[in-house]
């Protein structure tokens, strides 16, 4: 168990398959230290290629300190890119130069904090980030750890 953190369950669930294809409408779960995010898949170029959008919750119940979550679709929220590279799972962004000039100052030194290197876009004209995604697909399920 050596290099684990965090929920023992969550070290288990992610990076499996709960479902046999990817399709639109296909749950997956986000797996931080110890929560965990919904998301529903909303977009499938193969099962390799996917976009997905995370989905809202509420209380399904009155009880304190419960985790009884209703999922609820929200066309509003954004879309995330998802690529499977071996056999991970990754969230990818694309900032082109163009995009970089036509932004604020404050944009801007978010795509930095992001990973984003302005010389390499002005060679390029565009660059891709890869980070690491902890998900499994076939069930989304929001869980917030109230011990912290």
């Amino acid at each position: 168990m050596s290099g684990w953190t965090g929920s023992i369950v969550n070290r288990i669930e992610e990076n499996r398959m709960f479902c046999d294809t990817i399709e639109v409408g296909t749950r997956l779960t986000e797996y931080f230290y110890s929560d965990r995010h919904p998301y529903e898949v909303v977009s499938v170029e193969d099962q390799k290629h996917v976009w997905v959008r995370e989905l809202d919750h509420k209380p399904a119940d009155d009880m304190a300190y419960s985790n009884n979550w209703i999922l609820i679709s929200n066309p509003d929220n954004p879309e995330r890119y998802l690529v499977k590279r071996g056999k991970y799972w990754y969230w990818t962004g694309t900032c082109t130069l163009e995009q970089w000039e036509s932004g604020d100052s404050n944009m801007q030194l978010r795509l930095v904090v992001s990973g984003f290197d302005p010389e390499v876009l002005k060679k390029r004209g565009k660059q891709t980030k890869y980070s690491r995604a902890s998900v499994s697909f076939g069930k989304g399920d929001y869980y917030y750890d109230y011990s912290f």
